[in-house]
């Protein structure tokens, strides 16, 4: 029989902060040696007993100042092959929740209070509920909020420390002197993130309410009943209003799960205070001795970088002009310690001659100053050579007996012209240095170089040879820095991971990466991704902006699809919807602490699993053996919102069929061409296969064209601009037409416009 030690409802009054969990390894540290399977923290085992849930993932509550967070702004995901289980339609939904993480502006940009942001962001779609339906798209947004760094708050509002059995005490009530002792602790953490990065003095570090919604909890023990499954007990949850309730987005796999029928139309308030606490400039990961805050994996310093020994230099810039035309011998030759990462070779025939330019990337290279356009002289210049005798009858001769011929050479005025080549200069990072950080421009070095663009000779009647040549002189202007580099300290090496006081990065974001650039076979992209991003130190008092390349091989993010509810005779069964990766735990804590620490994508690539095993039925013996048994077991995956449109099942003939057509029906422009502010802007966007005519218009979840553009059905982007700046997620869809022999396919394409 279960047996409950049941507590009453606390009297707090409405709370006034914001709260939330923060993930991190469990039992890391002596000081969170506690956090084990019998008292309820993860990983629990399968199957769970009641009232439990299964939870396989290694990670559990953290104190505030102990967190874990990740500190790189960019992350890219992609879909395996066996995501095509949900087709395009699923592609769309996993968008959809990327979209809503990345509407979110940098965390110190909200208000205080987080009015922007509800306390509730739950809705329900009742045809979906009558379907037993889990949304793809809360899915993720929920197991993508907890990779970011957020646990389940209502699940570890109330959890226990320790559960002490006296001797010849009896489970869970044996009188005063031989009950068992129950320890209970909070980790929803109640904080006001500051400037100067404390709570006031009358506030306290935990909170039992979760978006202003008051929890207590009960103790449940199962007293190793037989057949019982650890946890043996835990500190459960009790809402004190069950029917109004406002869990976050982060509860939304946990203790309190997003009901079928059930989606998020955003984060809620508590969600945001923790993204913001975890990602806000005013927040330094450095609460103790000895911590420093590590660069992700795999992010090589160009500047500013913390640690080893600095010393100061001048530093000579070199032209961007001569990348395109040196070869790689003569480049690094030209340019010592240049770090040539690939190099395409591209050939260029003209008049006859065959030429070459080549394309680089470059490992350490920094750009110091640039520009699209360059300023250039062209210049024409006319020699002409009279003979030395031209007496009738006798042979014309320009050189005789040494006598030199006579010249007489004009030059005409120079015109300048601005051109499209790139100009501009750059410097080069030694290759084992920790960061190099630029004091200031000492002087600047203007460099003309002069090119023969050709050369014509014609001879006149009277013998005279005009000989005219027309000339480029290109400049360009290098700079003397004056700089500071940084050498590793004796006895260590240089390594990709730089350590210091960072501040939090403001936000993340996630990009989509096109199937086409992903080799499944390998898990990795065919052509890697470079970015480039920036983290704001504090050393010896004062703010030191380090700058970071980072190389994506692989992505950071994957979804996956497969049948995770094997058993068998006798067998555990699982029931899970989903199932991810322990996030990237990493630079995992200070002595004697057990955080705070960040999560690398690096070291373990997210992986997101969607169950694919279709409807599952739970029938029990001897009274439920004949047919589906109603609300038991799972249903599956859907797609579904507010509005009256049906919900989209999993797996959907259409929708598979769509994933089809992406295959079979091109989109052209591959890429949108840039616009410019107030000027008129134009693309024709074209398909080739499918069945004419085509439809075209914005996919949900699609971001707004930039200000001014709009698309017309028949597939043109037109309008004059009226705001600058880079526009992405444009998701446009191509409708072809229906036939008696087919449905329509429709095909989404993503687009990004830059308006200078």
């Amino acid at each position: 029989m279960k047996r409950f030690l049941w507590m009453g409802l606390l009297a707090f009054g409405l709370q006034t902060s914001w709260a939330f969990s923060l993930l991190g390894p469990v039992a890391n540290s002596p000081e969170d040696s506690f956090q084990v399977v019998e008292i309820g923290y993860n990983p629990l085992p399968a199957p769970p007993g009641p009232p439990f849930f299964s939870d396989d993932q290694p990670s559990g509550p953290k104190n505030i100042g102990e967190g874990y967070r990740l500190n790189v702004p960019v992350l890219y995901y992609t879909f395996d092959p066996s995501f095509g289980y949900f087709g395009s339609d699923g592609e769309t939904a996993v968008q959809q929740a990327f979209d809503m993480l990345n509407s979110l502006t940098n965390v110190d940009s909200y208000s205080s209070d987080l009015s922007e942001f509800p306390l509730n962001s739950e809705s329900v779609n009742y045809k979906a509920r009558a379907l037993g339906l889990a949304d793809l798209k809360s899915a993720t947004l929920s197991l993508m909020v907890e990779e970011m760094g957020l646990a389940d708050s209502v699940r570890y509002t109330w959890a226990l420390i320790d559960r002490y059995n006296a001797p010849g005490s009896t489970c869970p009530q044996g009188g005063p002197s031989a009950g068992y002792d129950y320890y209970v602790i909070m980790r929803n953490s109640e904080y006001y993130l500051t400037p100067l990065n404390y709570n006031p003095p009358d506030w306290g570090q935990y909170s039992p309410y979760v978006n202003n919604e008051l929890y207590s909890y009960y103790i449940y023990d199962n007293c190793g009943a037989q057949y019982a499954s650890p946890p043996d007990a835990d500190a459960l949850e009790i809402p004190a209003d069950p029917i109004n309730r406002n869990p976050p987005v982060a509860s939304g796999h946990g203790e309190d799960a997003l009901p079928t029928g059930s989606f998020y139309t955003g984060l809620t308030r508590d969600d945001a205070a923790g993204l913001r606490y975890l990602f806000s400039t005013n927040n330094i990961f450095a609460p103790s001795a000895g911590y420093l805050e590590s660069s992700a994996a795999g992010s090589t310093p160009l500047s500013g970088g913390v640690g080893g020994n600095w010393s100061q230099f001048q530093l000579t810039t070199f032209s961007l002009a001569i990348l395109p035309i040196t070869d790689p011998a003569t480049l690094q030759t030209e340019v010592p310690g240049i770090w040539i990462t690939g190099v395409t070779t591209n050939t260029v025939i003209a008049n006859g001659q065959t030429n070459y330019t080549y394309t680089y990337t470059f490992g350490n290279l920094v750009t110091n100053s640039s520009s699209a356009t360059t300023t250039v002289q062209i210049g024409v210049q006319t020699t002409t050579i009279e003979p030395v005798s031209s007496q009738p009858g006798r042979p014309i001769v320009y050189y005789t007996n040494g006598v030199p011929m006579t010249t007489n050479t004009t030059t005409f005025p120079t015109s300048t012209v601005t051109s499209n080549m790139v100009s501009g200069d750059f410097y080069v990072v030694p290759t084992n240095s920790c960061g190099l950080n630029v004091i200031s421009n000492v002087s600047a070095i203007v460099v003309a170089t002069t090119n023969i663009l050709g050369t014509v000779t014609n001879q006149l009647a009277t013998n005279d040879i005009i000989i005219t040549s027309t000339s480029i002189v290109t400049f360009s202007t290098n700079h003397v820095l004056w700089v500071t580099l940084c050498t590793p300290a004796p006895g260590t090496t240089n390594s990709s991971s730089v350590v210091g006081d960072f501040q939090g990065i403001g936000r993340v974001q996630f990009v989509r990466v096109p199937d086409t650039n992903y080799d499944y076979s390998r898990g990795v992209f065919y052509t890697p991704i470079t970015d480039q991003y920036s983290m704001v130190s504090m050393r010896n008092g004062q703010f030191n902006t380090v700058t970071f390349r980072r190389v994506v091989t692989r992505p950071d993010i994957l979804f996956i699809g497969r049948n995770i509810s094997i058993g068998g005779n006798g067998a555990p069964f699982m029931l899970d919807a989903s199932r991810r990766t322990t996030p990237g735990f990493a630079n995992s804590r200070a002595p004697n602490f057990s955080g705070p620490g960040i999560i690398d994508p690096t070291v373990t690539n997210i992986t997101i699993t969607f169950n694919t095993v279709g409807p599952i039925y739970v029938n029990t013996s001897p009274t439920s053996l004949n047919g589906p048994v109603a609300n038991s077991g799972w249903s599956g995956w859907g797609s579904f919102d507010g509005s009256t449109n049906a919900p989209i099942l999993y797996p959907n003939g259409t929708s598979i069929a769509n994933l089809a057509a992406e295959a079979l029906i091109q989109i052209s422009p591959a890429t949108l061409p840039d616009g410019t502010n107030g000027v008129a802007y134009s693309v024709v966007l074209s398909a080739t296969g499918g069945q004419t005519p085509y439809t075209w218009s914005l996919a949900p979840g699609s971001a707004g064209l930039p200000p001014g553009l709009t698309l017309s059905a028949g597939g043109v982007i037109s309008g004059t601009p009226t705001a600058s700046g880079t526009f992405d997620n444009i998701f446009v869809r191509m409708t072809d037409t229906a036939t008696f022999n087919k449905p329509s396919y429709s095909v989404d394409t993503t687009y990004s416009i830059t308006i200078h």
